[in-house]
């Protein structure tokens, strides 16, 4: 509480909303599942700022993007095409929420330092919801004008996945040395939702 400035609480879940999409995942994906979870900034600062009154169950869905094995980018194109398909089948309406940073050396004597340049050329990709081009990174790369940081990169690929044939819209991006990264917002939206974005 007082890093973040957000009070500890317990998160709503809901446990038959994720058996069914884990059973609907696990078609087509690997998925191992657990039942409680702590959860750190990276779901709780969204969270306080997308869910005030914690009123809406959450279920969080976990990608390593801290050390190897890492998964292949094409792995989490693929798991995000996989919640689309299960949630899809399901009657309930799913939100997918990809966080993480883009750029960003925590943790180590470069941290604080962002590269602009990459991060907006990984938005441009994105946007675009060009596979090919997202999928491309090597995490030698990644590492080198990303920081190991930029590995969370897959998160962001993920909701691509669930979104595949659909592009994106970068609301924002600004570069926060204090905050050790670039921040984003950006959307995605597929069905009835993209045709209402594409008629506003």
């Amino acid at each position: 509480p007082e890093w973040l400035g957000i009070a500890r609480r317990r998160v709503p879940g809901n446990s038959a909303l994720s058996l069914q999409l884990i059973e609907g995942m696990s078609a087509t994906v690997d998925l191992s599942f657990c039942e409680e979870w702590k959860l750190d900034h990276g779901i709780m600062v969204p969270l306080h700022h997308l869910v005030p009154q914690n009123d809406l169950p959450i279920i969080p869905v976990n990608i390593n993007c801290q050390g190897p094995p890492l998964a292949p980018l094409q792995r989490a194109y693929a798991l995000g095409e996989a919640i689309r398909r299960a949630a899809d089948a399901m009657p309930a309406r799913v939100a997918l929420i990809g966080t993480g940073g883009i750029s960003h050396w925590p943790c180590t004597p470069d941290s604080g330092r962002i590269n602009e340049a990459w991060d907006r050329e990984f938005l441009a990709r994105w946007t675009r919801n060009d596979r090919e081009a997202l999928c491309a990174y090597t995490d030698e790369e990644t590492q080198r004008d990303g920081g190991q940081g930029g590995y969370e990169i897959r998160t962001f690929i993920a909701v691509a996945g669930a979104c595949a044939g659909h592009t994106g819209e970068v609301w924002c991006y600004e570069p926060i040395p204090i905050f050790a990264c670039g921040c984003s917002i950006g959307v995605m939206a597929t069905g009835e939702e993209a045709a209402t974005a594409a008629l506003a």
